[in-house]
């Protein structure tokens, strides 16, 4: 099999396997959460896990509309808050939430009421308890032997309300003052808080904060596989196998492998990038300047580069030199950005695992190139001897 029919093989499977890795998953609520939620006889549970962590079980008696609601979470800090909501505008956000916050105190109680969540918030006025358009009983808030508090209460909801399509809101926070809860994190986790759901069978109707994670996932992957290991093999591949000490020469293997592998890195990373130019542009709440800045300047760069080949002078050109002084500063520059980007990416995404994963990618092949460069260098110092030795023999004496 040839070096570039390889490639192409690892890279597809790659690829699919990512394409695989994203596929949506219904998260269930943890044991301890649901024994809990069973003692109170609630029927249905979900678990937010990419939002915080926050599970949410519930019972509808469909006739008489009343909702018996749980929803729990933990609190790191000392001063932590917990906030879940309805609302019964047009789509699910915080503005216009009818809520029900519990705020944890420094002396460890946990305390909370009802809070209407209107536009002044934006302009960073205080959120301090007032009423609300909910009918709300039994409303209690509390802490549960492992580590999460939780809000439970009896909601009343209007026969006019769809329970078959209700917004619903949750959030949790880090800072309060009393019984004011501070403004929360801006990251993903805290902006993926909102959902349309079906009351009665627990479906999904409408939550973007799944489709996004997802898209994120997928752009991530993409990226890192793309622009963060298939270029660098390309790479490893023109500065190792074309002289040695793997020499691919015989076919030129060397050269249509690294074209293959750049090609396909950029077809990867690309796709990657585009996913994440479309989340930057979808995202009303949010933005990531740098990151994006970095993600279009790998693009253009790497753009730069494939236009770079087909521009490429003859070896007896006397431009060929400048062109592949060009070529080479470029192309390490590229590695460095993205190098930088993915990490980046991943702080944003706060996937923990995703870290360790990439540091052991980038691990292996530095160590590859490092392995390889001795060799060279060995290599070079053993021709080196050898020509000394050939220089000051008998024969060339004579």
């Amino acid at each position: 099999m040839s070096p570039s029919c390889l490639i192409f093989l690892v890279s597809n499977s790659i690829f699919l396997l990512s394409l695989f890795s994203i596929t949506i998953h219904a998260h269930r609520c943890s044991d301890d959460f649901w024994s809990e939620a069973l003692s109170r006889n609630l029927t249905l549970c979900k678990r937010y896990e990419h939002s915080n962590g926050v599970e949410f079980a519930w019972n509808l008696e469909n006739n008489t509309h009343i909702l018996q609601v749980m929803v729990g979470a933990k609190l790191q800090s000392e001063t932590g808050w917990l906030a879940w909501g309805l609302n019964f505008g047009p789509e699910p956000r915080m503005v216009g939430t009818q809520a029900l916050i519990g705020i944890k105190q420094i002396n460890g109680s946990f305390l909370g009421d009802k809070y209407n969540v209107t536009e002044y918030i934006k302009i960073e006025c205080k959120l301090l308890p007032s009423p609300i358009d909910l009918n709300v009983s039994k409303l209690r808030f509390s802490s549960l032997s492992f580590q999460y508090h939780i809000i439970e209460a009896t909601i009343h909801l209007p026969q006019s309300v769809s329970i078959s399509r209700i917004n619903h809101v949750w959030q949790v926070g880090k800072v309060a003052a009393g019984m004011e809860p501070k403004i929360h994190d801006k990251t993903l986790h805290n902006y993926d808080g909102t959902e349309t759901i079906d009351l009665e069978t627990g479906k999904s109707l409408r939550f973007r904060a799944a489709k996004r994670h997802h898209a994120r996932t997928a752009h991530g992957i993409l990226n890192i596989i793309g622009w963060g290991v298939i270029l660098p093999i390309g790479v490893i591949i023109a500065r190792y196998f074309k002289k040695g000490p793997i020499q691919w020469n015989k076919h030129d293997e060397w050269k249509h492998a690294h074209k293959t592998c750049q090609a396909f890195g950029y077809i990867i990373g690309a796709t990657g990038w585009g996913l994440g130019l479309w989340l930057g542009i979808s995202s009303k709440y949010y933005s990531f300047p740098k990151h994006g800045a970095f993600g279009i300047s790998i693009f253009t760069f790497a753009t730069l580069q494939a236009l770079a080949l087909r521009l490429k002078p003859k070896k007896d050109d006397e431009l060929h030199i400048y062109w592949s002084m060009y070529h080479h500063s470029l192309g390490y520059a590229l590695l460095a950005v993205i190098c930088v980007n993915i990490f980046k990416g991943i702080k944003i995404m706060q996937e923990d695992k995703w870290r360790p994963a990439y540091i052991a990618v980038i691990g292996s092949l530095t160590f590859i190139f490092l392995v390889f460069e001795i060799i060279n260098w060995l290599q070079f110092k053993v021709e080196q001897k050898n020509e000394k030795k050939r220089r000051y023999s008998p024969t060339n004496e004579n």
